[in-house]
């Protein structure tokens, strides 16, 4: 009984995958890597960039906070990390910066990344809407905490 039931939950998940299909390309994965690691390298705080299956009926925003706090990333000593959280089954996601970063730039940078990914995200452009999501706080973290 316990095979049929593996056998019919992997059937299930080969068709979710044909439904869905890739969430990103590996040439998609690359370019946003890329977008991070040039913005990154030119301020002390990081970017990164979490995509997660699915994130249920939690507030999006409440597992970004959480995600950012299980991965250590409250611990940068400049407190100037950002997350960007996107959970690909439910094209939702959610952008928290620690506290530096927040004080620095306020409401209106997380105002205008989240309108950069909206709008790419109704145009199923994903990857385009997360390199420049990156590029825009990136440019602002670079303003704000450069790397010397």
């Amino acid at each position: 009984m316990e095979a049929g039931k593996g056998a019919h939950l992997r059937a299930l998940a080969r068709g979710f995958r044909r439904i869905w299909g890739p969430f990103l390309t590996r040439e998609e994965k690359a370019r946003i890597v890329a977008a991070g690691a040039e913005q990154n390298s030119r301020a002390t705080g990081k970017i990164h960039v979490l995509v997660v299956a699915h994130a249920g009926e939690m507030d999006i925003l409440t597992l970004a906070r959480r995600r950012f706090i299980s991965l250590g990333l409250h611990k940068n000593s400049e407190r100037n990390d950002v997350l960007i959280l996107i959970s690909w089954s439910d094209r939702r996601f959610a952008i928290w910066g620690d506290e530096a970063i927040h004080a620095s730039v306020g409401q209106p940078l997380w105002e205008r990344a989240t309108e950069t990914l909206t709008a790419h995200f109704a145009s199923e452009r994903y990857a385009d809407g997360i390199v420049a999501c990156v590029r825009d706080i990136g440019t602002e973290l670079a303003k704000h905490f450069p790397r010397t």
